[in-house]
Order: structure tokens, then C-alpha cells, then sequence
């Protein structure tokens, strides 16, 4: 039941993702708790994702890319994914799991900012942003509404920041990918993991581009911001949940 559950919010955050251009990371992570391991499942959704941003960027509606900036974070992003990666395989499994309940819970309060102050956009807290961002995406594969307030509080425009953050989070995935890899971090669960939700995943992403295409621009702010409100609450809830168990065991 707990599989079928997992491929259920597998099949919603692609959908989100369809319709928003953002967010696949951070609902699929609620899923977590539902599986035996985060350690396996974390990774899945690295791919998962990563498979997503290049779908996103062979549209050309969504997938103009702000190079410049984004070889200044990719900097800071591989950085922070490979302390991520070494963070990722110290951690047991109840703490794995209270740090990904807090870091979604932390990362959907962030996305229901609308306007971030205009101070968050010097250049120095982008490189620290980038950095704190890879080693959430690599640990816990949350945490990429930081990196999207940093630049909307710079004024960039919305079609570039997609791109800009589609080829960042694609990278930095590819990476954690690899660093967890090289420390024997990803098990043969992974695989099968791949082989179930892989393809609720893709008809969920399919669905929401369909939807997209269907919805207005007050629509679709009301479905992104109702979204992350849930995702928020959501990822409180598994907060209180990870520490009662965690309280419970000790």
C-alpha cells in the first residue's frame, strides 16, 4: 500500500511540476515517509527530476537560460553537492527523515513569499544560496525555492529564471548523483524504484503540461500558491511526526 501511496505523490508533484515549471522535488519528497529508506528514495527523485529539466528545457517557451548567472552558481551549487553527498551518507534513518520533513517544510514556506526583499539579490548571498541549496538538493533533494527568491528579488524576468533554474537544479542532480555514487551511497533499491514510478511520474508531468495549456494566468497563480500552502503544512506535519517517532525511540 505504502508503493502505491509513494507512485500516487509521484504522479501529483510531476503534475505540479507540468503545470508550474517548479516544485517536483519538493512534493515527491513528502512521499519519503512512505518508503522503508529515504536513502533509496532520495535518489530516485534526483533522477526523477533531473529527467523532468530536460523535458522543461526542450520547450522553448520555458527554457531561455541566464548563462552568466548561471555559471556563477553552478560554482557554489557543485560545492555545496558534494558536502551534501557527504552529509547524506553519515545520517541514520530517523534523522534522515526529521531533516527532509523540516527541510520541505522550510523550503515551501520560502516559495509562498512573493516578493523577496530586493536586498536578498547581491551577489554574494547568490553564492552562498548556491551553495546551501546544492547541498540540500544533494541530501535531502529539497530546497530550490531559496535559489528562485534570490532571483526574483533581482528582477529577472520569469521565462529566464526557469531556464536559469532547470539547467542549475539538472547539474547539481547530475552531480549529487554521482557523488553519492563514488561513496557507494546509492543501493540497488534505486533501481527498483525506477522501474515502479518512472512511468506515473512522466504521465503525471504529461498531465499537468496539458493542464497548463488549458489554465489562465489567476488559475494557475491560485493552483502554485495553494500548492505550496499544502506542501508547507505538509512537510510541518511530517516535522511533528519525525520527531514524535524519534522522541518515542529514545
Amino acid at each position: 500500500m505504502s508503493m502505491v501511496l509513494f507512485g500516487g505523490v509521484t504522479f501529483v508533484a510531476a503534475a505540479f511540476r507540468g503545470v508550474t515549471g517548479f516544485g517536483y522535488a519538493l512534493i515527491a519528497a513528502l512521499g519519503l515517509l512512505l518508503l522503508p529508506s529515504p536513502t533509496a528514495g532520495v535518489p530516485f527523485i534526483l533522477v526523477a527530476d533531473l529527467m523532468l529539466t530536460a523535458f522543461l528545457l526542450l520547450d522553448r517557451d520555458q527554457g531561455a537560460v541566464d548563462w552568466t548567472v548561471t555559471r556563477r552558481l553552478l560554482a557554489g551549487g557543485f560545492a555545496g553537492a558534494l558536502c551534501g553527498s557527504l552529509l547524506a551518507v553519515q545520517l541514520d534513518e530517523a534523522t534522515s527523515k526529521l531533516l527532509v520533513a523540516v527541510a520541505i517544510f522550510a523550503a515551501a514556506c520560502v516559495a509562498l513569499v512573493r516578493r523577496p526583499p530586493s536586498w536578498l539579490a547581491h551577489r554574494s548571498f547568490g553564492a552562498v544560496i548556491a551553495f546551501v541549496v546544492g547541498g540540500l538538493l544533494a541530501a535531502f533533494a529539497v530546497g530550490g525555492p531559496l535559489m528562485a527568491a534570490w532571483l526574483l528579488a533581482g528582477g529577472r524576468d520569469r521565462r529566464t529564471i526557469k531556464g536559469t533554474l532547470a539547467v542549475f537544479f539538472g547539474a547539481v542532480d547530475a552531480l549529487s548523483l554521482v557523488g553519492r555514487g563514488l561513496l557507494g551511497a546509492l543501493d540497488a533499491e534505486v533501481i527498483g524504484l525506477l522501474a515502479a514510478f518512472t512511468l506515473p511520474t512522466l504521465a503525471g508531468f504529461a498531465a499537468g503540461r496539458l493542464l497548463a495549456s488549458r489554465l489562465g494566468f489567476d488559475a494557475w497563480r491560485r493552483l502554485a500558491s495553494g500548492g505550496l500552502l499544502a506542501v508547507a503544512i505538509g512537510g510541518l506535519i511530517q516535522a511533528g511526526f519525525a520527531l514524535k517517532v524519534g522522541f518515542l525511540q529514545h
